[in-house]
C-alpha cells in the first residue's frame, strides 16, 4: 500500500519461516524506535513473513514486555498518573464464630507520640526501642487501632463497644459509616456492650446533638463498672495522666451512663448476656472492666478489650503497663491470666487496640514472654 511504512526485512529469516522471540522482539524495538508500529500487520503476514498461530503468541507476550520500553510521545494520561495516596476504604471485616455472624468494624486509629510516660513507663528508652525496632516498629510512636466487634446472635445484633464518635478528632469516629457500608443500619442494632467505661469505648453512642446513634439497643455494662464511675469518690490514686485529663475522663463517662441508664442492664463476671456471650473478669485496666467470651458449637472468640493495647510491647512484655490503668499492677496480673489461657487453650482472641481486624492466636515464648500471631485474611466467610 502506498505510503506504508516497513520496520523490518521482507525475507524470511528462518530455515523453518517462523521468527524466533527474540526476532519478534527486535522488530518490536525498531518499530518502536522508528515513532511507530510500522503498520507491520496485514492480516496474518508480517511484512513478507507469515506469521502462524505460534509467533502470534509470542508477539503478545514480547509487545507485554516492550510496551514498558520509553518513547515519545507520551500521552498526557500516562504522563500524569493518579495519586495513589489517600485513606483506606473499607474498614470492615466480616468472619464467623461457628454459626454466629461477625464483623470487626474499624472506628480508625490513633498515634501516640512520644510513647512515654502514656505507654511502657516501667521500660527504659533502651528496652522500649529495642522491643520496636525488633518488630520492624518506629520507635518514636505507637499506632493503635480501633477495633469494634458486631455480632448476629441468638436473633439479636449486638455491637460491643461503639468506637470514640466525635470525641477524639478525626482519625476517629468511622464506626457508623462503616457499619451502613457493611450493609447494617444503626437502628437494626439491639444490644451494645459495654466492656469499660473510657472515651474511645462510649464516645460512639452519641451523636453530635446529643441523641442515641443505637435508638433501638438496650445496654449492658458491668455493675462494678458502672459503680466506680458513678460513686461519689472514684479511686484515681494509682492513675498516671494529669488530674485535668482525669476529670474530663470522669465528667465523660458520667455524662454518657446518664444517657443510657434508662436502658442499662448491670452485668457481672460469669454471667451469661444471653446463649453464647459470657462475661470474664479483667479488672485493673478499669475497676469493671471486662472481657467477652462467644462460642457457638466448638469455635470461640475471647474479646479481650483492653487487656492488651499493642500488639509487641505489651505481649513481650506483659508487665508494661499503660498511664490510663486505674490499677497497673492489676492490669498486668490479668493480662498475663488472659494471655495464659488464651495460649495454652489456643483460643482465638480480639484485641480492641490491636491492628485491624485484631483477630488472632497467642503463642508462647522464651522467658515469660509471649507473641501475636495475627490471623490470614479470610475473603470468604
Amino acid at each position: 500500500m502506498e505510503g506504508r511504512k516497513t520496520c523490518a526485512p521482507t525475507e524470511p529469516e528462518t530455515e523453518t519461516g517462523h521468527l524466533t522471540e527474540t526476532e519478534l522482539r527486535v522488530r518490536i524495538r525498531d518499530a518502536i524506535g522508528k515513532g511507530g508500529t510500522c503498520d507491520m500487520f496485514d492480516g496474518n503476514r508480517m511484512d513478507g513473513m507469515k506469521l502462524s498461530r505460534r509467533d502470534a503468541f509470542k508477539l503478545a507476550g514480547a509487545a507485554g514486555l516492550m510496551a514498558a520500553v520509553p518513547w515519545g510521545g507520551v500521552s498526557e494520561a500516562v504522563a500524569a498518573p493518579p495519586a495513589l495516596k489517600g485513606p483506606q476504604a473499607g474498614g470492615y471485616y466480616r468472619f464467623a464464630i461457628g454459626e454466629i455472624e461477625a464483623v470487626v468494624i474499624s472506628d480508625g486509629g490513633v498515634s501516640f507520640q512520644p510513647i512515654q510516660p502514656n505507654w511502657a513507663p516501667e521500660a527504659t528508652k533502651e528496652e522500649l526501642e529495642g522491643a520496636l525496632r525488633t518488630a520492624f516498629l518506629p520507635t518514636d510512636r505507637i499506632n493503635l487501632d480501633i477495633n469494634t466487634l458486631l455480632l448476629s446472635i441468638g436473633g439479636e445484633v449486638i455491637l460491643v463497644d461503639s468506637g470514640a464518635g466525635g470525641l477524639f478528632g478525626p482519625s476517629l469516629g468511622k464506626v457508623r459509616e462503616r457499619m451502613e457500608a457493611a450493609g447494617i443500619r444503626p437502628a437494626q442494632v439491639t444490644g451494645v456492650v459495654l466492656t469499660h467505661a473510657h472515651g474511645d469505648h462510649f464516645g460512639g453512642l452519641l451523636d453530635g446533638e446529643g441523641k442515641p446513634v443505637y435508638p433501638n439497643a438496650n445496654y449492658f455494662a458491668s455493675k462494678t463498672e458502672v459503680d466506680f464511675w458513678t460513686g461519689s469518690d472514684p479511686d484515681f490514686s494509682r492513675l498516671r495522666i494529669p488530674k485535668e485529663r482525669r476529670d474530663q475522663a470522669l465528667a465523660g463517662a458520667r455524662k454518657y451512663i446518664a444517657a443510657i441508664k434508662d436502658r442499662l442492664t448491670p452485668v457481672a463476671p460469669g454471667q451469661k448476656i444471653m446463649e453464647g456471650m459470657e462475661v470474664v473478669s479483667a479488672p485493673g485496666h478499669t475497676p469493671g472492666h471486662i472481657a467477652l467470651l462467644v462460642t457457638s458449637g466448638k469455635e470461640a472468640l475471647l474479646n479481650s478489650a483492653d487487656t492488651i493495647h499493642h500488639h509487641v510491647l505489651m505481649f513481650a512484655h506483659p508487665g508494661w503497663t499503660s498511664a490510663f490503668d486505674v490499677d497497673p499492677k492489676l492490669g498486668a496480673e490479668t493480662r498475663r491470666k488472659i494471655l495464659e489461657r488464651a495460649a495454652g487453650d489456643g483460643l482465638r482472641i480480639l484485641g480492641y487496640h490491636l491492628p485491624f481486624p485484631g483477630i488472632g492466636h497467642v503463642r508462647t515464648a522464651k522467658g515469660g514472654a509471649f507473641e501475636w500471631v495475627p490471623e490470614p485474611w479470610r475473603w470468604t466467610t
